[in-house]
């Protein structure tokens, strides 16, 4: 019986061909392991400590003397500037004002040749306390040299990353009592996992000012974040008669805690109506938000606004009828056109007392447009003191005149109410259910 050949025998390994397969095998090894020690040359001229010295981007090291020397740095994204890095301690009691600002400006200075950052602004597990207003971003000088673009904001999860703003309200200025107030000057904010808790009354998280001349801002994004505790205002969007931008928000996955009571709004976009100029803060968009809070306005679209929402719970905790709240507050006033558009669809709104209310629509007929598509605000309905006594919609157009509004295939509780005058017709409730009226006695015309 012959023997079968095998790899492994002399007499294969002899051959021309597994001669010329092992010179190709050590070939790649060389080269393997020429890449493997450039590698480790390339690492070690950025930062002995992997990262720590040269951060690439222009960023200045951070200080590492005995007061608060880095732990664990292998390892460390070399994009991103740790903010225990720069002296935060983040055990929500230490003031971190001066470490956090320490960090953001060595973030602001890794701005490349394009003027874009290369660092991010990061926040490791921890509660980190700030004592004063502007410490995330100070409203600065309206300068190109100071233009803000791919400032990124980042912690390693909603409450296990937390800002704590614990400053001393001071005045009713709208300059005043900020986070970070973006004049003018901010492009490309991103904010994820991370959560901002306001210690008292008379908080906000970010102030807007943009204009033609002076500067404007756009374009921001917030996955997974969330806002804690009584806040006035979260985000107030502003600027004077040349208005401009403002516009193109997208909040991803984000959560207002059940906590959190607004004297304002969440989102207050047109703060200055009187200046038309503000119906240019427009496109606004809602994915999968769980907006579970307490009390007051969560959106106040003064000037108008192009906004859509997509799924999500919406719910308003307050059960004390003295107290107000609505989900979309839309006042009454000349809009110009393509600025009245709402569509919303998938959300299901959960109102807890007979007065709360899901909408005060005052937009009129001239290219108003809104949509509610398979929602419903009926989880009480069944309790006889909120569901039937319950108006979570009130129609009230400037002038008199319905806007073009759609509700289709939603679950609705209460009634609603109208004060138009003419053109009725246009309001429209297809393959709707209605659990405290029917239909014929769901719309009360005043």
């Amino acid at each position: 019986m012959s023997k079968k050949t095998t790899s492994s025998d002399a007499s294969a390994d002899a051959s021309p061909h597994s001669r010329s397969r092992r010179k190709l095998i050590g070939a790649a090894g060389m080269i393997a392991g020429a890449g493997a020690a450039a590698a480790a040359t390339t690492a070690a001229s950025i930062g002995g400590s992997m990262y720590q010295n040269e951060p690439i981007g222009g960023a200045p090291a951070p200080r590492r003397d005995g007061a608060f020397a880095s732990t664990a740095l292998v390892g460390t994204d070399p994009g991103r500037i740790n903010v225990k890095d720069y002296g935060a301690v983040g055990n929500g009691s230490t003031d971190d004002t001066a470490a956090i600002e320490r960090a953001r400006d060595a973030v602001f200075a890794s701005r490349n040749g394009n003027g874009w950052l290369t660092h991010h602004l990061y926040f490791p597990a921890g509660i980190y306390r700030v004592t004063k207003a502007d410490v995330l971003l100070p409203k600065g000088p309206d300068t190109a040299k100071t233009k803000i673009n791919g400032y990124v904001i980042e912690g390693q999860g909603k409450r296990s990353s937390e800002i704590l703003f614990d400053a001393a309200p001071s005045g009713g200025d709208a300059f005043a009592n900020n986070l970070l107030t973006a004049y003018g000057r901010l492009r490309q904010l991103r904010v994820r996992e991370i959560s901002f808790r306001a210690a008292r009354p008379g908080l906000n998280w970010i102030y807007c000012w943009a204009s033609v001349a002076g500067g404007t801002n756009q374009d921001f994004a917030f996955d997974d974040v969330e806002w804690r505790g009584p806040w006035n205002r979260v985000i107030g969007l502003d600027g004077p008669a040349d208005s401009n931008l403002n516009s193109e928000w997208s909040f991803n996955r984000c959560h207002l805690a059940n906590d959190v009571v607004l004297g304002d709004a969440f989102l207050h976009s047109g703060m200055t109506p009187t200046h038309s100029q503000q119906d240019q803060f427009l496109n606004f968009w809602f994915r999968d938000c769980k907006f579970e809070y307490q009390s007051g306005t969560l959106l106040r679209f003064a000037r108008g606004g192009y906004i859509n929402v997509y799924g999500g719970s919406w719910i308003q905790c307050n059960e004390t009828q003295d107290i107000p709240s609505v989900f979309f507050d839309l006042p009454p006033g000349p809009h110009n056109n393509t600025v009245k558009t709402l569509i919303v669809m998938g959300v299901r709104f959960e109102l807890r007392h007979a007065k709360s209310k899901l909408m005060n629509c005052g937009w009129d007929a001239a290219n108003a447009n809104l949509t509610f598509i398979s929602c419903t605000d009926a989880a009480r309905s069944f309790q006889s003191h909120i569901g039937p006594p319950s108006i979570p919609v009130t129609y009230r157009p400037r002038n008199g005149d319905m806007p073009y509004v759609k509700w289709q295939s939603c679950q609705l509780m209460g009634r609603h109410e109208s004060f138009a005058t003419v053109n009725r017709e246009r309001l429209v409730f297809e393959q709707c259910h209605t659990f405290n009226y029917p239909m014929a006695q769901f719309l009360v015309q005043k």
